[in-house]
């Protein structure tokens, strides 16, 4: 098991500046899945439809869900609408 610090933008940030899931495996699918269920333990299950169109990044980078993390920590970016 790992644990992985997912630091919060945008709409995430109602739950802080960040939080810990623990996953079996480092991939974006298996932190995506544990946020999700973190949502639904916090009573958050309404962030659940925000998270589907979000995007994970280490770093600079943005991750696609067949990705793998190299390190602990990850940012969750929400959609945003601008112009």
């Amino acid at each position: 098991m790992t644990s992985i610090t997912v630091h919060c933008l945008g709409a995430f940030r109602a739950l802080g500046d960040s939080f810990v899931v623990d996953v079996d495996d480092v991939s974006v699918a298996s932190i995506r899945a544990a946020v999700s269920s973190s949502l639904i333990a916090m009573d958050r299950a309404d962030l659940n439809t925000v998270l589907t169109r979000s995007v994970f990044a280490e770093g600079d980078e943005l991750l696609n869900d067949h990705a793998t993390v190299s390190g602990s920590e990850v940012s969750l970016l929400p959609p945003v609408a601008g112009g």
